[in-house]
Parts: C-alpha cells; sequence; structure tokens
C-alpha cells in the first residue's frame, strides 16, 4: 500500500489542509491530541476529503505522520489537492 508523509496540527479553531513549498500536506485538526483524538478526527477528515480510508502508521503522537491508502499515490494526492485551502 503507498505511504504518504504529513504533518498533522491538532487544536486548530477547524479542520483544513494545506499543501507546504516542500510538497508536504499540512492538515490542521480541530480535536485535541489526547487519548487519540486528534488521529481519529485525522482518519475522518481524510475519509471524507477523499473517500479513501486511510491509516496511520508511524507518528502516532508527534505531528510528523505517515499514512497509508489502497489506491494509487498520485490518485489520493489529486484528491487532497482538491480540497488544499
Amino acid at each position: 500500500m503507498p505511504k504518504l508523509k504529513i504533518k498533522a496540527k491538532p487544536s486548530s479553531n477547524k479542520n483544513k489542509i494545506v499543501k507546504m513549498e516542500n510538497g508536504v500536506f499540512k492538515i490542521w485538526i480541530k480535536s485535541a491530541p489526547e487519548k487519540s483524538k486528534a488521529n481519529k478526527e485525522l482518519q475522518k477528515y481524510l475519509k471524507k476529503i477523499t473517500g479513501i480510508p486511510i491509516k496511520i502508521t508511524s507518528g502516532l503522537t508527534s505531528e510528523n505522520k505517515t499514512i497509508e491508502f489502497d489506491i494509487e499515490e498520485e490518485k489520493f494526492i489529486a484528491k487532497l489537492e482538491e480540497n488544499v485551502k
């Protein structure tokens, strides 16, 4: 399964996604980083905007995460880019 590195920012005032100059997606999540709430909301948010379930494979307690998904990487990135603010 393809993997992608992202940067998650919990405790935001709204969920949103931007693509940084280095190509990494930065995703703001409303939930606080306690008891995996932010990770769960990140998974729900990404599924909502892409239609693809994701799994966090590394970085469960870090803002730097690696996610895994069951679609071609280019297609997944295209879906993310459609939602960039």
